[in-house]
């Protein structure tokens, strides 16, 4: 095992376990074991502990959380990198470093990064897509039946985010007691619907015109106690996203490709990317010029946030 392990990713729940797992493996406690958030401790901070022999052990573990020095934010401390470089290149013997990059957007332009993929043991969890969502549903209940429409229900509900998932299958595991099966009545009744896949909806709704569906999202929407002006913003990101998208279909890249281009997650890259194919170029840039017209009509007082959404919903 290297002394340095550099976790990648935003699969955070398989990040954590597997750090956890590695903890245990290396018998760290907690005596032997601290954890810095880089937000809050400087790198100083975390090399002096690094360079300190363990007590009454063989091994410590340094765990870093947050490393700010990894991105393109700007660190409220004063960041020793040359020093950091220096360590990396000869790192402690008694010492192992994990490093967990999952909270970050990693600049991969930086000299600390690319020394860091080649001297440190690289470890990458994405999130998982719809397949490896059915299949952890499953094993976690392996003990109950459940529907295939009830699986798919949670995946859409839960995105694929790992965390998401795994919190809900919890509160499941918890409702299930003496049912022998799970159904799509059980999910729509324990799990809530995403906000942004309501807007999501509503977008779908309306770019296939179906505009008594589109309204019906809308008045769900407005039950959520939010206003016209917050989703149609994230309206607005949909659409500027499919715009993009629809650039680089033109250049016949593909969805896959796109995943390591855009900061999309996955799941949501695969329903944009099929819209996307679909749609014209010229409905896109009219649909994002609408959007932008009603957001400064609504702040300068020009046109009332409902019904300037309703008259909206009939002109997208």
């Amino acid at each position: 095992m290297k002394n340095i392990i550099l976790f990648l990713g935003a699969n955070k729940y398989q990040i954590e376990y597997e750090i956890n797992n590695l903890i245990k493996q290396l018998k760290g406690d907690d005596l032997s074991l601290s954890k810095y958030d880089n937000d809050e401790f400087s790198l100083d901070d975390i090399l002096n502990d690094c360079e300190t022999i363990p007590f009454l052990s063989e091994q410590k573990v340094v765990i870093v959380n947050n490393p700010i020095f990894f991105s393109n934010e700007k660190s409220k401390l004063e960041q020793n990198i040359d020093r950091f470089t220096k360590y990396i290149n000869n790192p402690n013997e008694t010492t192992i470093l994990i490093i967990n990059a999952s909270n970050i957007t990693v600049d991969k332009r930086k000299k600390v990064y690319k020394d860091l993929m080649q001297l440190a043991d690289v470890r990458t969890n994405d999130n998982i897509n719809e397949q490896e969502a059915g299949i952890l549903i499953r094993n976690r209940l392996k003990h109950i039946s459940i529907t295939f429409e009830a699986v798919n229900e949670l995946i859409n509900r839960t995105e694929c985010d790992v965390l998401k998932l795994n919190s809900e299958l919890e509160k499941i595991s918890f409702y299930i007691d003496d049912k022998n099966e799970i159904t799509i009545e059980d999910i729509k009744l324990l799990v809530s619907e995403p906000y942004e896949n309501n807007v999501f909806n509503l977008t779908n709704n309306l770019l296939e015109r179906n505009i008594e569906k589109a309204i019906s999202v809308y008045k769900k929407l407005l039950t959520q106690n939010e206003e016209p002006i917050v989703f149609s913003a994230i309206m607005a990101k949909n659409f500027h996203n499919l715009y993009i998208i629809k650039q680089y279909q033109k250049k016949g890249i593909s969805e896959y490709k796109l995943k390591d281009i855009l900061k999309i997650h996955s799941f949501q890259l695969k329903k944009l990317y099929q819209i996307a194919t679909r749609l014209k170029e010229e409905d896109l840039k009219k649909n994002i010029l609408l959007l932008h017209k009603y957001d400064i009509e609504v702040k300068t007082g020009k046109v009332d946030k409902y019904l300037g959404f309703e008259l909206l919903i009939l002109q997208l």
